[in-house]
């Protein structure tokens, strides 16, 4: 299931302004950025993932994996935010779980999800 239009960031300026003047968390295989929006209806996702990473296949497997573990977790949301998840080297190795308990646990940290949102796996 894709990420549905509304809900990702497209714009080049979007993701420099989170990068500018958001904050950010790193983790031992992602880094979360997030800038809030307080105008905005509902938050939005971008994902950057550089070749560094690897090949196309690579690269687009993660950012599935990656759009569905936002889409997943968008009703525990608090407040409108622009949301940048930026994998590390290691998380094409790491299976889904683990991307999903990394994520979940950066945004615990930076306040986005509800208190009552289920653990990380």
């Amino acid at each position: 299931m894709a990420l549905p239009r509304a809900r990702r960031v497209r714009r080049t300026s979007e993701f420099n302004a989170v990068r500018r003047q958001g904050a950010s968390w790193t983790g031992r295989l992602l880094i979360l950025a997030a800038l809030p929006l307080p105008d905005e209806p509902h938050s939005r996702f971008g994902f950057t993932i550089t070749r560094r990473i690897g090949n196309a296949v690579i690269r687009n497997k993660l950012r599935r994996r990656l759009a569905s573990i936002a889409d997943s977790q968008f009703p525990h949301l608090i407040s409108p935010h622009l949301i940048v998840t930026i994998p590390r080297n290691n998380a094409v190795t790491a299976d889904f779980e683990t991307l999903k308990g990394e994520w979940i646990k950066l945004a615990r940290r930076a306040c986005l999800l509800t208190p009552t949102s289920p653990p990380p796996p």
